[in-house]
């Protein structure tokens, strides 16, 4: 007798078995895609040459952080982006970034730019364009006088602090920028009063270290295209009430309208729908309508994907932690107000940890290994793995490579951390600037990139 039974229940089993094959193979076909690209793109960033700018900043700097914004608009025309098979799967090519870098060593503040190679005239051409008498001088990396671990910093009688910054709210939130910081610099001075330089708190923070403690702040920069302002787009129309589009409309309602107007053309005159405006409304307080002032003046600019890093170090003698969480931070969210985002330590990466929260346990080797991971990525000026299998790859057993992330800064928010001080500033003598004047660039700079 056939047993119909046993054929239906092998036959479940079959597809059952087939069905598994097919989602094993699609799952390690994924694995290995990721794999292969995490491998390319690691190809990739190892074969970038780097070289690193000191700006040796002149006495007398007349000119506001609106030239350090033109400056990054500049580079922005420079972004590059995988598109084709070729440039992802073969060349594994991702987005080139530069780091601008402030740091303060042996009571001496000084200012740099690590840019690729390939481009380092165009940065130069750049940036000569905006203060004719700066000097752009090739150097050595300072962080190669740092220890490569932290183990040899404590053998140093050393110690080690850092993190990396967040936003509070949603990156289409723009900080304070130089604008309300600043007036025209000649409509300042002819109501004989200074304009505030936005860095000036930084400054004065650095100079007030010791001759032994040592600050680095590090803000890697990565043009990007206009993927961002979605979202800040979707938060203005919010809040001006605009009509969201629904379906049924467009070109069927054209059809439909046709359609019926002929049928009943015997009978009645056609009647046509009135296009409709979309509504808006006023913001609803004055609160709003700042935000949604500040957001938009953000979208209108071009962003970077950016992440900004810092490592403080000091003999164990004079090592104040409070200084690197409260100043730093401190002189940073001197940019933020209620309508607009501010700064905030990534406490899941920074390098302090507090033995009463989950997990618990291994309080020393987890602590020991996030410091190491900061003092590697400063000293790489790496941003974070983007795939899944390179961050999985990239960890360690006290410490996932999981938590670092970028925040979005457009032009003008880069300009007003990070420029060259003006004139009031120069006035201390911890600066690092040349006392000669430049009478302009050096001859031969392209004004467009040579490829």
């Amino acid at each position: 007798m056939f047993d119909f039974f046993g054929s239906y229940q092998s036959l479940i089993f079959s597809i059952l078995f087939l069905l598994g094959l097919l989602v094993l193979a699609i799952a390690l076909f994924k694995i290995f895609r990721q794999a292969w690209l995490f491998y390319k793109q690691s190809l990739f960033k190892k074969a970038i040459e780097w070289t690193i700018l000191e700006l040796r900043i002149p006495r007398e700097v007349l000119k506001t952080p609106r030239a350090m914004e033109q400056f990054f608009i500049n580079i922005h025309s420079l972004k590059n982006e995988a598109g084709d098979f070729k440039e992802i799967y073969i060349d594994g090519e991702v987005p080139l970034w530069w780091s601008f870098e402030i740091t303060s060593i042996d009571g001496k503040i000084n200012f740099y730019i690590r840019t690729p190679k390939k481009h380092r005239k165009i940065v130069e051409s750049a940036l000569y364009a905006q203060y004719p008498n700066i000097e752009l001088i090739e150097v050595d990396d300072y962080i190669n006088k740092i220890p490569l671990t932290t183990k040899e910093i404590y053998q140093s009688n050393e110690n080690i602090f850092g993190s990396e910054l967040n936003f509070d709210k949603p990156d289409f939130y723009p900080i304070l920028t130089y604008e309300r910081f600043y007036e025209k610099l000649e409509m300042a001075r002819k109501e004989e009063e200074m304009a505030i330089d936005p860095l000036s708190v930084l400054i004065e923070s650095l100079a007030s270290l010791h001759k032994e403690e040592t600050v680095f702040i590090q803000i890697l920069a990565a043009p990007v295209n206009d993927d961002w302002k979605e979202e800040g787009k979707n938060f203005v129309n919010k809040k001006l009430g605009k009509e969201e589009k629904k379906g049924g409309g467009g070109f069927n309602q054209v059809i439909y309208e046709w359609i019926k107007n002929f049928l009943w053309a015997p009978t009645e005159y056609p009647v046509w729908a009135e296009p409709k405006e979309p509504s808006k409304k006023e913001p609803a307080n004055i609160s709003d309508y700042e935000a949604v002032k500040a957001v938009e003046n953000k979208l209108s600019k071009h962003g970077f994907e950016s992440l900004i890093r810092y490592l403080y170090i000091a003999p164990n003698s004079i090592f104040n932690m409070n200084f690197a969480i409260k100043s730093v931070m401190g002189t940073l969210n001197q940019y933020s107000s209620a309508e607009s985002n501010s700064f905030k330590h990534n406490v899941k990466l920074w390098a302090l940890i507090k033995n009463y929260l989950f997990p618990y346990f291994y309080y020393a080797e987890r602590l020991e290994t996030r410091k190491q991971r900061l003092l590697n990525n400063y000293r790489k000026r790496m941003f974070p793995e983007k795939l899944p299998f390179g961050k999985f790859f990239t960890s360690h057993i006290f410490n996932f490579n999981n938590k670092s992330k970028t925040l979005i800064l457009v032009t003008s928010e880069l300009a007003t951390i990070y420029h060259v001080p003006g004139e009031r500033i120069l006035i201390s003598p911890h600066i690092e600037r040349t006392e000669s004047k430049r009478m302009g660039s050096p001859a031969g700079l392209p004004i467009f990139e040579e490829e």
